[in-house]
Parts: C-alpha cells; structure tokens; sequence
C-alpha cells in the first residue's frame, strides 16, 4: 500500500512542480497580459489553430487574412475548425464527380472595382476575412471559363459559395 502512494505523490509532483514553476517566474504585478499562465495539461482552447498542426499558413494580402488548403483529411479538419474565424468560405470542385479542385485563381474586388485579394488556391477550401460588404469573386481553373460571383459578406456569420467546373481535372 505504501508503495502505491509513493506512486501516486511522485506522479502529483511530477505535474505539480511544473506548474509551480511557470507561475513563480511571472510578475504577481504583470497587468500587461502579456505573459500568461502555463499549465502543463491545459488544453486547446476551442478553435484553437495551435491544437491543428495540419493547419495551412494563414497569409495577408492588403489586410485581409486568409487560408487555403484541404488536401487531406487532417488539414480538411484543421480548415473546418477554423472555419468560425473568417467570413468568406470557398470551395472548388469538380461538377459531377465532386473531386476537390486546386490551383485555383481568386480574385476578389471591391463594389468600386478595386482588387483587395489575388491568390491561388492550395486545395479546395479557401477562406477570408473581409470587411462587411459586397465583392466580386472570379474563380479560374485555368480553362478559360472563369467563374464571376457577386457576393454579400455580413459583419456576423459568414458567406458561403461553391465553384464547380465541368471536367477540369
């Protein structure tokens, strides 16, 4: 028996004095909240990118962040995931089939023709955060029928279209 509760305090101590430790090495008067309080099991917050190791680079382009990927099931998961952050959701396949599409080229403008974001797809799912607002999307799979969508993007929840293109694979 007291074998086992030697056992029990070495592993109790084992998680303890970590946590122990992190907090003796912050300032009791850091209302910066810049540094925060580590436990060594906390988990991911919901949403959390960094519990996603499959998640694509988020990149910016004129202040407007965005993702693309979703080859695979694990960056598929990790883009659904992060889906709630951003208010643009795309996706690119082919018609009939459904077989997921890549490389493709979206542009998206301004009500007043400016273009705010050009990029190419790394996988079927892109994904920005764009004022509120209305845009154009052009999607181009490269065989000379690109696709035009005029699309509202709310301040709260998000907007949601699908590109398909006849045999583009």
């Amino acid at each position: 028996m007291e074998t086992k509760s030697l056992l029990a305090f070495a592993i109790l101590a084992a998680f303890v004095a970590p946590a122990h430790a992190q907090t003796a090495s912050l300032s009791p008067d850091d209302t910066s909240g810049q540094y925060a309080r580590l436990h060594p099991l906390a988990p991911p917050s919901p949403g959390s990118i960094e519990a996603l190791p499959a998640m694509p680079a988020v990149q910016t382009q004129s202040s407007v962040a965005y993702i693309s990927g979703g080859i695979g099931g694990d960056e598929q998961e990790a883009m659904r995931a992060a889906a709630q952050n951003y208010n643009l959701h795309l996706l690119f396949a082919e018609q009939g089939s459904g077989e997921y599409l890549s490389g493709i080229k979206v542009t998206i403008t301004s009500q007043q023709g400016a273009v705010v974001l050009s990029a190419i797809s790394d996988g079927p799912y892109f994904m920005a955060r764009l004022p509120a607002g209305h845009y154009r999307i052009s999607a181009d799979a490269g065989d000379g029928r690109p696709q035009m969508r005029a699309v509202s993007v709310p301040a709260h929840g998000a907007f949601a279209a699908s590109f398909y293109w006849h045999g583009a694979s």
